[in-house]
């Protein structure tokens, strides 16, 4: 039944982005625009859909206004929520290494989609002569802009009304082509998503988790001020993803107690085997 209903959902999904930003199909390829953000553009050769978002957002690293835009593949986001939804996790009996084997499956079947969407991040890099330290600052700064949306394994929303919710996705996270093709993301959404990001563009990221406070972060070796741990003999930053205005070393004051955090993917891969989940 939870199949169906999560097929249905992307049914729908895909005919509101139909609806939404695309009125007739004439010639082989068309492009049409609802407005200046989003366009859906279809491809009749290769047979597939390609939504083009253009991202607007203030990057407080320089407070200046950036401006990116990128496509993702229709086919690319449907093969990677076939797998996400079918994939079989190994497991060792406990959360902690469930959570690491997913993120860590996950990972590894998206890795290499997101090419497009890491060049327009390295030419927006080149164009706006943003330098390695600050190139983190902006990525996770259009990532936070995106709206949250609670995603849930669970058939029904109805207890979540103060952000949009999505139901029935199965462990209750999105993949990170999915979360860029839809724009619609909960917290280890969006970890995992920058995790995948900052692997293939050089940086050392960790998704850290807490069971206590229901909420998933990303930590960072960058140089930086506040709220950091010590792994493997160097400084990670806290950072929280999923609202604007969140710098690295920043933790959130309701979730502020450090023993509350588990490492559960690091830059090497691996979960914390000193702390429980």
């Amino acid at each position: 039944m939870r199949k169906v209903i999560r097929t249905i959902f992307w049914l729908i999904f895909g005919l509101y982005l139909v609806i939404h930003f695309f009125d007739g199909i004439e010639g082989e390829t068309m492009t049409t625009s609802s407005d200046s953000l989003d366009e859906l553009r279809i491809d009749t050769l290769s047979r597939d859909t390609l939504i083009f978002h253009k991202r607007v957002w203030n990057d407080p690293s320089e407070d200046i206004q950036r401006q990116l835009s990128y496509t993702v593949s229709a086919n690319e986001m449907l093969k990677s929520h076939y797998y996400r939804d079918t994939v079989q996790v190994e497991e060792d009996g406990t959360e902690k290494g469930f959570w690491r084997n997913l993120y860590y499956d996950i990972y590894q079947n998206d890795k290499h989609s997101l090419k497009a969407f890491e060049d327009s991040i390295r030419e927006l890099a080149r164009k706006d002569q943003i330098s390695d330290h600050n190139l983190a600052y902006t990525t996770v700064s259009m990532i936070q802009d995106m709206p949250y949306h609670y995603v849930l394994s669970e058939d029904s929303c109805a207890v979540h009304t103060d952000f949009p919710c999505i139901p029935s996705q199965r462990y209750g996270i999105l993949s990170p082509v999915e979360f860029l093709y839809s724009l619609s993301g909960d917290c280890d959404t969006r970890t995992l998503t920058l995790f995948t990001l900052f692997k293939n563009l050089g940086y050392d990221p960790i998704i850290i988790n807490s069971a206590q406070y229901k909420h998933s972060m990303l930590a960072i070796d960058l140089p930086s001020e506040g709220d950091y741990f010590v792994h493997k003999g160097r400084k990670f930053f806290y950072w929280e993803t999923t609202a604007t205005g969140w710098m690295p070393g920043m933790l959130p004051p309701d979730m502020n107690n450090p023993e509350y955090w588990t490492i559960i993917l690091d830059h090497e891969f691996q979960a914390d085997p000193t702390r429980s989940y």
